[in-house]
């Protein structure tokens, strides 16, 4: 009998700061640890030749060869036994919180919370062996496990996090080398992810990202993405979708939630981005 490839599996736990850190270059045997802690960011990378298939929220995810995805602690993922070689991280924000040092790493907007789409991103080919140079550094790391090994991880986590924030701002191909009209699209997905509870207008961002609002719309439009407003719409709509399909809130408590202050105008805003209405949504999750 063929014996099976050896998995490489690499944890770091601190028990006084409740950091967590854990790498597989084999997510389909490994799968139950990766996802096991509910705090956890994710990062996935599809590594083999095929496809790899899961579910995302109430999206269907496909990661072809040499693509990533990154997920957040609010996602809820359905993943399927599936063979394909899918490397994996997860980290908790007590091991590397990405919002409080977003001015080190600058991906809040681009890669995780706040980004204008659940996006499948691809490694350029020139990345592909510097990164996985990367990866065989973190496998190096689990070897060290001196008093320095917590430190190192995350500064190798960080280098890592700033080479896909790389990908994903080159993927707004229309302002590609514009900085400053990247960041100031970042900031406002990231102010977005933070406030669309309570701000559903987009003068309420454009002041406190010091734009007028036309400006801001005109620079989504010339980066050919989702209009502002749009964007505020979707998220909300998007935590909708999570508290119909997994929880037990009533409509009119999600719509509380969500700062409306009354159901109706929730139920027209979900029903003109889905084409049904949320109890409908609701009923045919299954």
């Amino acid at each position: 009998m063929e014996s099976k490839p050896r998995v490489n599996r690499y944890e770091f736990n601190d028990p006084f700061t409740g950091s967590y850190f854990y790498f597989t270059n084999d997510l389909a045997r490994d799968l139950e640890k990766v996802l096991s802690n509910p705090t956890a960011n994710r990062i996935f990378w599809n590594t083999g030749k095929g496809s790899f298939g899961f579910r995302c929220d109430d999206k269907n995810v496909v990661l072809r060869e040499n693509e990533f995805c990154t997920l957040t602690a609010l996602n809820y993922l359905e993943v399927p036994d599936n063979d394909q070689k899918i490397a994996a991280i997860a980290f908790n924000r007590e091991f590397y919180c990405i919002r409080d040092h977003d001015h080190e790493v600058s991906c809040n907007g681009i890669l995780f919370y706040g980004a204008q789409d659940f996006s499948v991103l691809k490694f350029p080919p020139a990345d592909i062996v510097p990164f996985q140079k990367l990866t065989d550094l973190f496998m190096k790391e689990f070897q060290e496990c001196d008093s320095l090994h917590g430190e190192m991880l995350v500064s190798l986590l960080k280098i890592l996090i700033i080479r896909l924030t790389r990908i994903g701002r080159n993927q707004i191909t229309a302002i590609q080398g514009d900085n400053q009209s990247i960041e100031i699209i970042r900031k406002y997905n990231l102010l977005v992810e933070e406030n669309f509870r309570k701000w559903k207008q987009i003068s309420e961002y454009s002041f406190i990202l010091n734009i007028s609002s036309k400006k801001l719309s005109e620079l989504f439009r010339i980066a050919k993405l989702d209009p502002p407003l749009q964007t505020i719409h979707k998220r909300v709509i998007l935590e909708a979708k999570r508290m119909l399909l997994f929880s037990l809130k009533s409509i009119n408590e999600i719509s509380d939630e969500l700062g409306f202050e009354d159901a109706s105008h929730f139920s027209k805003l979900f029903k003109k981005l889905t084409g049904k209405s949320p109890s409908k949504f609701r009923s045919q999750k299954n």
